[in-house]
């Protein structure tokens, strides 16, 4: 039997896709309260402590603000059309392509 590693999808390739566009805002959940912005790498730069830091996975930047391990595909969310969808959803759509 044969293993093969299949990459995990990135925000980059996500973006690359066409999918997301770079200079999106994204939302921290439940509250809104932190807006971030994607760059073309798929990192997110928002504001904590009084300074600006970008962070290049979406775990790692909601780690940052709740100070425990979360799943950060869950817990930043788009605003797309009135309808808040989690960047989990853009993973489905890109798995699907």
């Amino acid at each position: 039997m044969t293993y093969k590693e299949i990459p995990d999808i990135t925000l980059k390739m996500i973006i690359n896709a066409g999918i997301i566009k770079t200079g999106t805002k994204v939302y921290s959940s439940p509250n809104n309260e932190i807006i971030g912005t994607l760059d073309k790498e798929g990192a997110i730069t928002f504001e904590i402590d009084n300074e600006m830091k970008t962070f290049p996975f979406p775990s790692g930047a909601g780690r940052a603000i709740t100070k425990t391990s979360i799943n950060g595909w869950k817990y930043w969310r788009i605003l797309d059309n009135g309808v808040y969808n989690d960047l989990s959803y853009y993973k489905e759509k890109y798995k699907q392509m």
